[in-house]
């Protein structure tokens, strides 16, 4: 795992932090200034603001499109890619482990290669 982005590290990481700063509302999501200071937990869109703000500075195709709702499918389709079996992403996602929801959150990354009727010698 590389540390830049374990979650289990950052979650400590992060844990630290509000300790550090003698916080313990329990809000995760919060406002951090310029100079490291921690403010109130985000509003409810801040997240989704956040995510197209960095999508748009990375210059991601169609990134005024995207939300935290895209990290999840994001996740789900890369996890699918890389072999994960579906049950397995469905409970890392919080899906029931035979819901069907899960295959709607995975997207098609090569509609050639992820072609159903590839290898049936049509």
């Amino acid at each position: 795992m590389h540390p830049l982005t374990d979650p289990v590290a950052a979650w400590a990481d992060w844990i630290t932090v509000l300790a550090d700063a003698e916080d313990a509302s329990g809000k995760l999501l919060r406002r951090i200034d310029r100079h490291g200071n921690l403010g109130p937990r985000l509003g409810a869109d801040a997240v989704n603001v956040i995510i197209r703000a960095l999508a748009i500075r990375a210059a991601v195709p169609s990134a005024e499109t995207f939300t935290a709702h895209s990290l999840r499918a994001g996740g789900a389709t890369v996890a699918y890619a890389a072999g994960v079996p579906v049950s397995v992403i469905a409970k890392h996602g919080r899906w029931a482990p035979a819901s069907p929801v899960v295959l709607r959150y995975i997207r098609a990354v090569d509609r050639w290669r992820d072609n159903a009727m590839r290898n049936v010698g049509l």
